[in-house]
């Protein structure tokens, strides 16, 4: 993947280094809170019995209690969220490229696959000129998805099954999609203009 030669690609916006960066707040945040809410249990929190969906249990009653209960789910779920977005893409690779071969895909859905041209059913440009939607439609999802991982490639399929395309605007990359979708119509592949804001291609 690193000797791939583009010959027009998009970076990746700021969205995701903002995400992971907010979810590394919450989690300090998490951690304070629980740490905070440990200076104020003496006196104020006791053990009772607790019914949770029917089932009597033995547990803490208080309200420092419950905002360390809050801020351990927290620190629980959210690191497993920043690992998500974390690998999701590689934001040190294009969005998206294209090359003599295919199309490059690192957004959205997909993390650093490459679809040759024969697996391309057709291309389609939306939105307005302004800020374009590049939607790319696929032949055999399963050929797509191949060498994704495990839990990206469940997720895409799910989503992939219902509507085996991918769309790609200025919120997922920066760069001229609309230079990146007159290449991909020079390479002969069927495309689609429904964009506003200049002529049709015919």
């Amino acid at each position: 993947m690193k000797d791939i030669q583009f010959i027009a690609s998009a970076s990746h916006t700021d969205k995701p280094k903002k995400g992971m960066r907010n979810i590394l707040i919450i989690i300090v945040f998490c951690i304070l809170l629980m740490l905070v809410s440990r200076l104020f249990f003496a006196g104020r929190v006791h053990e009772a019995d607790v019914y949770y969906r029917g089932i009597k249990m033995r547990g803490e009653v208080g309200w420092p209690a419950n905002l360390f209960s809050i801020g351990y789910w927290g620190i629980v779920s959210f690191p497993l969220f920043y690992i998500y977005i974390r690998f999701k893409q590689d934001l040190r690779l294009p969005a998206i490229g294209v090359t003599n071969d295919g199309i490059f895909i690192n957004a959205v859905l997909l993390r650093k696959a490459f679809i040759p041209w024969d697996n391309i059913e057709h291309v389609e440009l939306r939105g307005h000129s302004s800020n374009p939607t590049i939607r790319i439609f696929f032949k055999d999802i399963n050929l797509l998805l191949k060498g994704q991982f495990f839990i990206l490639k469940s997720i895409s399929k799910a989503t992939l099954k219902t509507d085996p395309s991918v769309g790609i605007s200025n919120d997922d990359a920066v760069g001229n999609l609309i230079s990146i979708f007159d290449i991909i119509k020079e390479k002969g592949i069927l495309v689609n203009d429904k964009m506003e804001g200049r002529d049709k291609i015919k």
